[in-house]
């Protein structure tokens, strides 16, 4: 089974995908307009545009895409939301 973890770090270029995905958040929490700072990270990164094909198949719920994501994989999600805080 694969490790989510290992995923999250192959995913990024920098290989730090904890550390990647804080900076994502924060880009869009601290926009002046977080939609449009959303829409732009989508564009420059085609792995965002899978992040949200899987949200729209859970109904447009972020929560419950990435609860289902990591019960796939075999990973506590806490853990992982105690890393991105």
């Amino acid at each position: 089974m694969n490790n989510l973890y290992e995923e999250l770090n192959q995913t990024t270029h920098n290989n730090n995908g904890i550390e990647y995905i804080k900076r994502m958040m924060n880009t869009v929490r601290y926009a002046a307009n977080p939609q449009l700072a959303l829409e732009e990270l989508i564009r420059s990164n085609p792995q965002m545009r899978n992040i949200i094909t899987l949200i729209n198949q859970n109904g447009g719920d972020p929560k419950a895409a990435f609860y289902k994501l990591a019960q796939e994989k075999g990973v506590d999600p806490e853990k992982i939301l105690s890393m991105l805080r």
